[in-house]
């Protein structure tokens, strides 16, 4: 065995992707070959190999670390030709080329055969940002002037600018602009372009460019609501002055950790909640909107009350004293005038008397008849009218003769 053709086998056998092959010095090998290169590609010629015991050809590459492996399989001996495809431009590659016969032989190898991918296509020349816009970021370049390239991709990053990812393909040479929408207001991003070619070689990527989002409004300062309105609960807030302001958006929950639902747009710092409930409890953000319709965070949540009903009375005293009623009661704090009920007679034939505006806890009903049943209810009203719930009845029976 030749010194050349030991070298070809201690680089052919010890990779994984290449057989054990069995050499036979005297099959023909691949003469006079020939490479062109693109960027990303090489294509080989050689000279007809017209042997009648001949199945084709065996193509060998060097890797990184100059190992050689098997890249192709050629089945056909009066083939001439063969391009490899997806190479790194501006690489430098190292191939190696035989013939194989029918019967499984291979031949000695070719002499090394050296290709140079060529360097990147040009960068785009011009790349600029659109800032400020709702949701997204947007840039523009000027249209490559190779009429080989068919497409952009995209390239993002984040503020250190050190990782680059694909994001989008933009089709077409002429076509120049790209806007991103996965984005986050406020924030700041960076973007190049890298035109692509109908081969899919790469040019340079163009410089990079900063594009800034468009910022949230800024939020209202406090949230208040009110919890002393009968039927109502009145929400006002604080908010500072800004550009592009378009309104404020209030939004309610009926539970601290409930759903919040949007109940009113308005470009007012007031608004007046009308709820036919008392004691009703309501949680209540607000939020400022821009012409853009972007949102501010809500930063505050009040806590919002219906006025609660009074609460009811309770009878301490209720007893017959010198042919009248006394009933006297008590109260938790508050100013109340009292209403009292009171019923007589039978099932069919029932009378009800109502007294009312009583501002004492005691009250003495002189009008009763010997001999007759009465009950008595109060309820407690307050300034805004409200009135409580009515208390437990208390019957009391004045009897003859007293």
């Amino acid at each position: 065995m030749t010194l050349g053709l030991a070298v070809f086998l201690a680089g052919c056998a010890t990779t994984d992707q290449t057989p054990k092959i069995t050499i036979d010095p005297k099959l023909p090998k691949p003469q006079n070959i020939r490479v062109i290169t693109t960027h990303n590609s090489a294509a080989f010629e050689w000279d007809l190999l017209n042997y009648s015991n001949l199945d084709g050809f065996y193509i060998y590459r060097s890797d990184k670390d100059g190992m050689m492996s098997r890249v192709a399989s050629i089945k056909d001996r009066f083939t001439t030709h063969y391009q490899d495809q997806g190479l790194k431009s501006d690489s430098t590659y190292q191939y190696r080329f035989s013939s194989f016969s029918k019967d499984g032989m291979e031949s000695d190898g070719s002499g090394v055969v050296v290709a140079k991918t060529q360097p990147p296509i040009e960068a785009v020349s011009f790349i600029a940002n659109v800032d400020n816009l709702p949701n997204r970021a947007k840039i523009v370049w000027r249209p490559h002037p190779n009429p080989s390239i068919v497409s952009y991709v995209i390239q993002k990053s984040d503020v250190y600018r050190q990782k680059w990812e694909d994001i989008a393909v933009v089709k077409g040479r002429l076509q120049a602009e790209y806007i991103d929408k996965d984005v986050e207001s406020g924030k700041t991003y960076y973007y190049r372009v890298v035109a692509k070619a109908f081969d899919d070689s790469l040019s340079y990527p163009s410089q990079s460019v900063e594009v800034k989002v468009k910022k949230l409004p800024i939020p209202v300062d406090s949230v208040y609501a009110t919890k002393n309105i009968p039927k109502q609960i009145v929400i006002t807030w604080e908010a500072p002055e800004q550009k592009e302001f378009a309104g404020f958006r209030l939004y309610r929950a009926d539970k601290t950790d409930g759903t919040y639902k949007a109940i009113a747009n308005t470009s007012e710092k007031k608004f007046v909640d009308r709820i036919d409930e008392d004691g009703a409890v309501r949680y209540y953000k607000v939020t400022v909107v821009d012409k853009d319709r972007l949102e501010s965070p809500a930063m505050n949540i009040a806590t919002g009350l219906t006025k609660p009903l009074p609460t009811t009375p309770k009878f301490s005293l209720a007893t017959i004293k010198e042919n009248k009623v006394v009933l006297a009661w008590t109260m938790d704090g508050g100013e109340y005038t009292y209403r009292i009920t009171k019923k007589w007679g039978s099932f069919l034939n029932k009378n009800i008397i109502t007294f009312k505006d009583i501002k004492e806890l005691r009250f003495e009903d002189k009008d009763v008849d010997l001999g007759t049943s009465y009950t008595y209810s109060i309820e407690a009203v307050d300034k805004d009218g409200l009135a409580s719930k009515m208390s437990d009845e208390v019957e009391l029976f004045v009897p003859k003769g007293l």
